[in-house]
């Protein structure tokens, strides 16, 4: 991607770590009024001493996925070999692609690794791992406190032309429970963060922390809702869980 870009002290090192670790695990999505950001989540399935069987998923926010046509922005830093993708990709029938509920919107992410095949490349993107995605209780523990957070996005210009470049660039603020129970960012975002992850830190011990990925960015209003990873797990569960046999009344003879 043509630079990465940050609204936070430049000393911060969680900024650092958080591009170390996951600035390749976003795609830019959309252009203009829906620009915004998706990211891809590696849900694990099991764990066996032969290995670790995962779904790969990509998340955004519904609102983002409302249209026919969706563009995906495809970062050169992300593509092997080198420049052998487009600099971006229509994809039609976006709108049917995606599972939703709670404002959350997800799928499987088959249809960008057929597509890479199709056309002779392969993706050398990141997930946020089941390790790093909070789990109920961290979610539960965010209450009327607030508390430090940074959001993950690919920020955009107007007039957001097709292709148009999208630097990533991380923001920082704080997070709190309101008194509805809704989990906030609080203040404003760059144009083009809805649907990106967020980020907050969980202390081990006197020193140590470790960094959580808490959810995604609902809107790209100012205070927007936090998208939290119970409801991602709830809708996902949901689509992967097995269908009952349908009843039916049968005529003997």
């Amino acid at each position: 991607m043509a630079g990465k870009m940050s609204f936070v002290a430049e000393d911060d090192p969680l900024v650092d770590a958080i591009l170390e670790h996951w600035s390749a695990c976003t795609l830019p999505l959309g252009q203009g009024p829906r620009a915004g950001t998706a990211f891809f989540y590696n849900e694990l399935v099991d764990s066996t001493p032969e290995g670790e069987r995962v779904r790969e998923w990509w998340l955004t926010a519904d609102r983002l996925t409302r249209t026919k046509v969706g563009e995906v922005r495809l970062r050169p830093d992300l593509i092997k070999p080198a420049g052998a993708a487009s600099d971006y990709l229509a994809v039609p029938d976006f709108e049917k692609m995606w599972s939703r509920r709670s404002g959350v919107a997800v799928m499987r992410t088959f249809f960008l690794h057929e597509h890479a095949a199709k056309k002779g490349w392969s993706w050398a993107a990141a997930q946020i791992t089941e390790g790093v995605a909070a789990k109920a209780q961290d979610v539960r523990a965010v209450d009327a406190q607030p508390r430090r957070a940074y959001a993950l996005g690919h920020v955009t210009r107007e007039p957001g032309e097709p292709g148009e470049q999208r630097p990533l660039a991380v923001a920082t603020s704080t997070i709190a429970r309101d008194p509805d129970g809704v989990v906030r960012w609080q203040g404003s975002l760059p144009d083009g963060f809805a649907g990106g992850p967020i980020f907050v830190t969980e202390r081990q011990g006197d020193r140590a922390f470790r960094l959580l990925c808490l959810g995604l960015v609902a809107s790209p209003d100012s205070n927007p809702d936090v998208l939290t990873f119970d409801a991602i797990r709830s809708l996902i569960g949901e689509l992967v869980r097995p269908k009952p046999p349908k009843r039916g009344f049968f005529r003997h003879r």
